[in-house]
């Protein structure tokens, strides 16, 4: 099972997120399950990398030459695929993907994990999506989202989309009993 995580390419944080990161690592390596990333050797990205291929599993980073060329691409990765542009390293994500788990991050996790949620509300994909809600990281996003579903943006018809858990095991075991279930397709 390929298992795409969105997480944080940042270094100075609270050394909890890096536990979480590691231990999701840990986990997709003791499932035998494979890694695919954003590539980079910084932040969460390189933590999570790191554990998983240190556990004997096997790691895909997919990076955009613009941020390669920068100096941060993994170089210990099992594949590393540098693509040209930021659209096409989303997509190689998605497609090459059986799950996704957001662990925290910034603007580009949000943007990747609330594509994989708006493709799968459009019934593109059936793919479980996992936040990783560590130390609380997501609440404010809750709230935020709960507004919008108060104020009549986001329908309830979509509970469900994803998961929210506190602990990387708990993703991982949500991921394993994954059951598809049909979402009335928005525009349908």
């Amino acid at each position: 099972m390929n298992i795409t995580v969105f997480c944080a390419s940042a270094d100075k944080i609270e050394q909890g997120y890096f536990d979480a990161a590691r231990s999701l690592g840990e986990g997709i390596a003791q499932r035998s399950w494979n890694l695919i990333y954003g590539g980079t050797n910084c932040g969460l990205m390189r933590i999570v990398a790191e554990a998983t291929l240190a556990g004997g599993g096997k790691v895909t980073g997919i990076i955009p030459r613009c941020i390669a060329e920068r100096g941060v691409a993994s170089r210990s990765v099992t594949e590393l695929v540098v693509v040209e542009e930021m659209k096409e390293r989303k997509q190689l994500m998605r497609e090459q993907a059986d799950a996704f788990i957001a662990l925290p991050g910034g603007w580009g996790t949000l943007e990747e994990i609330t594509e994989v949620i708006t493709l799968k509300q459009l019934g593109i994909h059936q793919k479980p999506i996992v936040f990783v809600n560590t130390g609380g990281f997501y609440e404010s996003f809750w709230k935020f989202m709960e507004q919008a579903a108060d104020k009549g943006f986001v329908s309830g018809a979509y509970q469900g989309l994803y998961q929210v858990v506190r602990t990387s095991e708990e993703a991982l075991e949500y991921i394993a009993g994954y059951e598809p279930r049909m979402v009335c397709p928005k525009y349908s």
